[in-house]
Order: structure tokens, then C-alpha cells, then sequence
């Protein structure tokens, strides 16, 4: 037992890059310290810490990515729901948790021998099926999102959405996941900025997700790369 968990490590530590391994260093210190000086919680460091190791393992095409983020879809869900953003708290409760675990199962059919995963991409039928759904579902939600008294329903709405859209790509191992989660991004950057301005704390939520940007841009240009080359 111990040498198969060994082997699997040893795996998901292989294949990365210097800068690779620089930038998630530089991304874990700039959490920790950045949110230590602004007395963030421990709990918004962890999850934190977490979301950006999920988003950095999932660039990599790692397996391993899923236990960061069933930790962070749990702590990122108590955090929302203390700032009363509750399109969040259900996106992470109720649907990125599960997702956790399917993301895990079906990624681990699909490895090539650098034990990562095999990327692909929509057609443009399927691109065009996404957009239709995503602006269907960001008004719906929304509204729904207002008449339960949400904190901002629509920045909520949005992020919610593609949020269960980009997961789903996530798990399809398709490149358009990193569209999806860079229009998130800007979108949480935008809303947690809000939070922070009006009553402080959260300031690690909120580096989390700048630096989920800077992840979305990083990876949608490796993956599109990769499947042009493919």
C-alpha cells in the first residue's frame, strides 16, 4: 500500500517545469505572507492556499488536483457564506464537491505516460451550445439570486454559472475550461474586491483569485497549445 501511494507522488510530482515550480512557489508565499500582514483567518489562508494548488495540479493535467480542491470547495464555502454570497456557497456545497470526485474518476481514464491527462477541445457546434446555456443560465439564476436577497446577484450569477459550466469542460479535459475560468476570475477579483473594500478581511479569497487569472491565461495558452500540436 505504502509503495503504490509512493509511486503515485512520485508520478504527480514529475514533468514540471523550473518556472513551473517557481511560480507556485512564488504564489504560495505571496498567500501566506500577504494574508498574514492583513491578519486574514486561517481558514481563508487554507483555502486559499488550496484553490491555487487545485488550479496550478489542473494545469499540469495532475489527478492530484482533486484532493486540493475537495478541500477548497468545502473552506471556500464557509468563507462565502459568511459574506452572504450564497450563489457561491451552493456552487461549492452542492455541486463542486461531488464534481470533486467524478473529475477524479474520469481523469484517471484518460493519462498519458507523463502521467497527465490527454487534453481535447469543442467543436464549433459545441461552442456555440456553451454560449447559449451560460447567458441563459446567468439570467435565470440571477433573478433567483435577487429575490433571495443576494449579496451581488449578478457578479454571483455569473461566477455561478460558468462556474458549473467551466467545471464541466474541467472534467471533459476540454481547453475552453480555461475561457471559462479566466471570465470567473475577473468576475470573483471584482466581486471579493467589493467585500474587501467595504468590511475588510478575506484578503486571501481575494489573492486567490488574482492569481487564478494569471493561472487561466497561463493554461489556456499551454492547453490550446498543446491540442493544436496533438
Amino acid at each position: 500500500m505504502m509503495c503504490h501511494i509512493v509511486k503515485f507522488i512520485k508520478s504527480e510530482l514529475s514533468g514540471w517545469k523550473k518556472w513551473e515550480i517557481g511560480w507556485m512557489i512564488f504564489c504560495t508565499a505571496a498567500i501566506v505572507v500577504l494574508s498574514v500582514i492583513l491578519k486574514d483567518n486561517l481558514l481563508g489562508i487554507i483555502s486559499a492556499l488550496t484553490g491555487t494548488w487545485y488550479a496550478l495540479w489542473a494545469g499540469k493535467g495532475k489527478v492530484s488536483c482533486y484532493f486540493f480542491g475537495i478541500i477548497n470547495s468545502f473552506g471556500y464555502g464557509l468563507i462565502s457564506y459568511k459574506y452572504h454570497l450564497f450563489g457561491e456557497v451552493m456552487l461549492n456545497w452542492g455541486y463542486y464537491f461531488p464534481m470533486m470526485f467524478v473529475g477524479l474518476f474520469f481523469w484517471k481514464k484518460h493519462l498519458n505516460t507523463k502521467q497527465e491527462i490527454f487534453k481535447t477541445k469543442l467543436n464549433f457546434k459545441g461552442r456555440c451550445i456553451l454560449l447559449a446555456a451560460s447567458v441563459a443560465g446567468v439570467i435565470i439564476y440571477g433573478t433567483l439570486l435577487k429575490f433571495i436577497g443576494g449579496r451581488t446577484p449578478g457578479l454571483d450569477s455569473l461566477t455561478t454559472v460558468l462556474s458549473v459550466a467551466a467545471m464541466i469542460m474541467t472534467v471533459r479535459r476540454c481547453v475552453e475550461q480555461w475561457f471559462l475560468w479566466t471570465v470567473v476570475n475577473v468576475a470573483s477579483i471584482v466581486m471579493w474586491l467589493r467585500v474587501y473594500m467595504q468590511e475588510g478581511g478575506a484578503i486571501a479569497s481575494l489573492l486567490m483569485w488574482c492569481i487564478a487569472l494569471a493561472n487561466g491565461i497561463i493554461f489556456y495558452y499551454q492547453w490550446s497549445k498543446e491540442v493544436k500540436n496533438g
